[in-house]
């Protein structure tokens, strides 16, 4: 928008936004820097086998076949997760079936899903552009989460770092 193509740009959300980022990062064409997501409730799995939403079940081909999870596990998605979003009963999190079998809580969630992406990846031998960054002891607070020092490293350490 700015008619100057050499500037960089990253998309930061948090909790549902955060989640919303996880989506977009499946389906973005090229573009940002980088896609921090921090303690989303739920996550989309480079899979067929769950629903869209929590998967790419049911999505038409063109949007779920082998050419859209390899694109997705090369974006450059950073999960930042709170080791201490723990709390299964946290307001706001996502309780249905489907993110349920993802893990109880937010940080499970993004563990599980960064690890089964990890493995898919070396699996088929596609590029992995995904981080995991953690920020030790803190839960489900934004206001927490980009003050601790582990935000410099999830926002801006280069990409393939």
């Amino acid at each position: 928008r700015e008619g100057r193509p050499e500037l960089t740009y990253s998309y930061l959300g948090h909790s549902a936004g955060g989640q919303f980022l996880v989506r977009l990062a499946a389906f973005l064409p090229e573009g940002p820097e980088r896609i921090i997501a921090a303690n989303p409730g739920s996550h989309l799995f480079p899979t067929r086998d769950a629903e869209f939403g929590y998967g790419f079940g049911g999505l038409p081909p063109e949007w779920s076949d082998d050419e859209r999870l390899r694109r997705y596990l090369a974006a450059p998605l950073t999960l930042y997760l709170g080791t201490a979003d723990t709390d299964p009963h946290s307001r706001n999190l996502d309780r249905r079936a489907a993110a349920l079998r993802q893990g109880a809580s937010r940080y499970e969630r993004g563990r599980a899903c960064f690890a089964f992406a990890q493995a898919l990846a070396a699996e088929r031998g596609w590029t992995f552009g995904w981080r995991l960054v953690e920020a030790a002891g803190i839960g489900h607070d934004a206001a927490e989460m980009f003050a601790a020092p582990e935000a410099m490293d999830a926002v801006f350490a280069k990409p393939g770092r």
